[in-house]
Parts: C-alpha cells; structure tokens; sequence
C-alpha cells in the first residue's frame, strides 16, 4: 500500500519501532484493518485539526479510526506508547528512563463547549478550559488534568497530582512556576501532604516563552531549557535591543 503521502505518516524507521508497541490484532471477528493505516489517520486528524468525518478517503473509514482509537484510550495504550518514547528518548539524552524531577504549569485555551464544560479565566480573559501538565526536564509529557478554565491552579494542581504521584513513585523533585507558586502554596496541598518524599522548587521564568517545557509555548528562548535553570540561580539573558538603541 502507499505509504508517507502526508507530512503526518510514520516512516519506515519509526513504523518499525513503534509497531511492537501496538496492541496485536484479534484473530476472530472480521478481518482488522491495517494498524500502520490507523495510526497515520489518528496522527493526520491531530496534526490538521479536523473532524473524524473529514478524513481523506487514502486512509480507513472515520468509524474504524475512531473506534480504535477511544479503544486505545480506554485501555490506556495511549498512556503506555508514550512511556516507551519517553523513556526511549530520556536514554538517547544519557539519562535515566525514570525522571526523578519534574515541573508543574498550567495554560488557559479558547475552546467550544461542545467538548466539555468550559469556564471563564478572569485572570487570562479566556474562556475554554485549562491544561494542568507535568513534565520532566527534557519537557516529555509525564501526565496531563484538563478541567475548565475557572478552576484554579491550586485545585487543578492538586486533582493532577493525587493521580500522578502514585503511579511515579520514583519523583523527588517537584518544580513550579512564578504563577502558579503565587496562587498554589505546595504546603497547604493535599497531595502534596501525601508525598512527602518529594521537595518542592521553584523555576524561574520570565514570560509564556521560556520554553515549551514549563511555559507551553513554541517560541522558546535561545540557550534556555527547563534543566539548566531548574536551581533558579542562572541568570535570564537580557532581550535583544531594538533598532536604533544604544545597547549598554
């Protein structure tokens, strides 16, 4: 079959690493449909941002497509397949497959209430929902909360971590950032009251493009990541001068 028409299909390379990881397919029933097939749609429907229904006619019917992947979900093998890669890339970076840090950052987003329920960010001025996300060092997804955009940082950090901190047990280390420092005191949570093994730091950032690990942004700073400033104790690079000024 024709394979890499669209910017969003595996290769040959990442087929073959990735296709151990999927669940086998049912010997009874009708014949399955073409994992690699499947998983291309999924990836083609996340990148361009379209409806089931709107899937080109190269790739399986939108019901096939659909169907396996709220199966994959069901069965967490969404949470699985991202374990593997991310502890795959931690070893390529010459660290361990388990992190022992992470960060803690949250991010308010316009969106439909067709999805879910949404609220209203006064703080932001957005109304839609809010990503509660905790990342490693490399800013390699370790779990993600989404509740509407009302609730605050201090509920939603707490709700992300009462599911989180029992399944990585090995975390020592627990980052956040200025905003969410300002409205979430760690002492006073209640997960946080759970897992005493873990110490809490705080991570300085001056704006939404720090970097994509803790500021959720695609515009990171040049020769800023979130491990080399994770102490708080390196200094911000100062911002470019603008034409025409005297730079000091």
């Amino acid at each position: 079959m024709p394979i890499a028409f669209y910017d969003s299909n595996l290769t040959d390379a990442q087929w073959s690493f990735l296709e151990p990881m999927v669940p086998a397919r049912k010997k009874r029933g009708r014949p399955p449909t073409d994992r690699r097939s499947i998983v291309d749609a999924i990836l083609y429907v996340i990148k361009a941002g379209i409806q089931w229904r709107m899937l080109p006619s190269d790739f399986p019917p939108y019901q096939t497509v659909f169907h396996i992947f709220r199966q994959w979900t069901l069965n967490h093998t969404w949470e699985a397949l991202n374990a593997r890669l991310r502890a795959h890339v931690r070893e390529a970076e010459g660290k361990r497959c388990r992190p022992t840090a992470a960060i803690l950052d949250s991010q308010s987003v316009k969106s439909d209430p067709h999805g879910g329920k949404v609220g209203y960010d006064a703080a932001k001025r957005i109304k839609g929902r809010k990503r509660h996300i905790l990342v490693d060092t490399l800013g390699l997804l370790l779990s993600v909360w989404v509740t509407p955009a009302n609730v605050t940082e201090r509920v939603g950090a707490q709700d992300l971590l009462a599911r989180t901190l029992n399944c990585f047990t090995w975390l020592r280390l627990l980052g956040w950032t200025a905003a969410i420092m300002a409205r979430c005191s760690p002492n006073g949570s209640e997960a946080c009251a759970q897992s005493s093994r873990c110490r809490w730091s705080s991570v300085r950032t001056r704006d939404s493009k720090f970097c994509p690990a803790v500021g959720l942004s695609n515009e990171p700073l040049p020769g800023l990541c979130a491990s080399a400033v994770w102490s708080g104790t390196m200094k911000l690079p100062k911002p470019a001068p603008k034409p025409g000024s005297i730079s000091r």
